[in-house]
């Protein structure tokens, strides 16, 4: 028979086995969510965090991916961030798919200039300066803002195009007769309207970024947002669902246009709008 001393040893030699066992078996993968707020601090901040992670991997010489699904996107520091990744970078693939209302509604939408800078024309970067100084009243000072926003997109991105940056609208038939302007107009609020109100996006397939933060002056100043970011392992699946979706979005030709699409389909709707307007004016003339 063992004695105690015995038992004590085949204890501990158990004990032993445990933990060599434990210290060779793999980790849990790691969850990682991290959720800001711009109540306590400004969320542009963690967006080019993000980015960072594309920039690292060129810097690697591995390609890296920026893929965005934005509802309204209004910050031109953060725009012009996004073409300085792409002017240092041309191993960063941009995709961006918005709203159709930052291409016929939003003023200061900031999505046709990173478009005109994207094409590294002159002729572009006037209109984008154009664009820009739309606000002033005054022509003289209006003249003076754009011819300096001139300069410094001429210094900023040198008339280079820049093909790693692709952009599309998200497309539906939203267009009425506006009274004010007196010809047809983007609705938003018509009845075939089917916004992408998305604000994701998805770095090098890895890192999403999400919540309900616009990127625009509004949504990180007056309200109150969230930014979240997941990159973890273990959340992976939250990752491909999104990427899912914006692969979904992304390549269906129905709802995924070009601006020149949008453009010309727009110019269809207008022109039937147009039509329709002149014989419901002759039915009611002919009634009298």
């Amino acid at each position: 028979m063992r004695g105690r001393s015995g038992r004590t040893a085949i204890c501990r030699a158990a004990a032993c086995c445990l933990a060599a066992a434990a210290m060779a078996a793999p980790a849990p993968a790691a969850a990682k969510i991290e959720v800001y707020f711009n109540r306590t601090e400004r969320l542009e901040r963690h967006l080019k965090g993000a980015f960072s992670h594309a920039v690292a991997r060129a810097q690697e010489g591995r390609p890296g991916t920026i893929d965005i699904m934005i509802f309204s996107f209004t910050t031109a520091p953060l725009a012009d961030s996004i073409l300085r990744i792409a002017r240092d970078y041309p191993g960063v693939r941009i995709r961006l798919i918005a709203n159709l209302s930052q291409l016929f509604r939003e003023p200061s939408s900031v999505v046709p200039d990173m478009e005109g800078i994207a094409a590294g024309t002159r002729e572009s970067y006037r209109q984008v300066a154009e664009r820009r100084k739309a606000f002033i009243k005054d022509p003289e000072q209006r003249q003076q803002g754009v011819d300096a926003e001139l300069r410094y997109l001429l210094s900023e991105f040198r008339l280079r195009p820049l093909p790693n940056i692709e952009i599309r609208y998200k497309w539906f038939p939203a267009f009425s007769w506006n009274d004010e302007i007196e010809e047809p107009d983007y609705d938003h609020f018509h009845q075939k309207a089917a916004l992408l109100h998305h604000k994701a996006a998805i770095i090098n397939n890895e890192i999403l970024v999400n919540g309900s933060y616009n990127w625009s002056v509004s949504a990180e100043t007056k309200n109150f947002e969230n930014l979240m970011i997941v990159s973890g392992p273990e959340d992976r699946r939250i990752v491909d669902d999104f990427i899912a979706e914006f692969e979904a979005i992304w390549n269906n030709p129905e709802i995924a246009k070009t601006s020149a699409e949008c453009r010309a389909l727009r110019d269809e709707l207008s022109e039937k709008i147009i039509a329709e307007r002149e014989k419901a004016r002759r039915r009611s003339a002919a009634a009298r």
